[in-house]
């Protein structure tokens, strides 16, 4: 069973990658990028949280999650989300930031991004 926190944040993965999606279908290289980043930052939170990483314990103690924790969450989790989160930090570098890539680059990224978001719902479905 997870805990509420855990589902605010597999809510809020699922609605960040369903705009990702929307944004990646309208052309829109920035905020897809933003949004798919967003939906993976998000699903590594309630993943971890759910699964009670010392990373996620970290993160509450000091009030916040650094790109640090995630990072190392992300490589506890396993291989689909450790390369969830290294595609989605690619977005958000080169796609938000920099705005060097195209929308290819970023649907080429959907699919090992949607290995994390099923991960993501699995968590809800299992409810508090």
């Amino acid at each position: 069973m997870a805990s509420s926190e855990a589902l605010e944040h597999a809510r809020l993965a699922l609605e960040m990658f369903n705009e990702g999606l929307g944004f990646a279908e309208k052309g829109n290289v920035v905020q897809a990028c933003e949004k798919l980043y967003k939906a993976v930052e998000e699903g590594l939170k309630a993943l971890a949280i759910a699964r009670n990483l010392d990373e996620a314990r970290t993160a509450m103690e000091k009030g916040r999650w650094t790109v640090s924790l995630l990072d190392k969450a992300a490589r506890r989790l396993g291989d689909a989300v450790e390369r969830a989160w290294a595609e989605a930090y690619f977005l958000h570098v080169n796609g938000f930031h920099e705005v060097r890539i195209d929308i290819n680059d970023v649907k080429y990224r959907v699919p090992i991004i949607e290995a994390l978001i099923r991960e993501v719902e699995k968590l809800l479905n299992q409810g508090p």
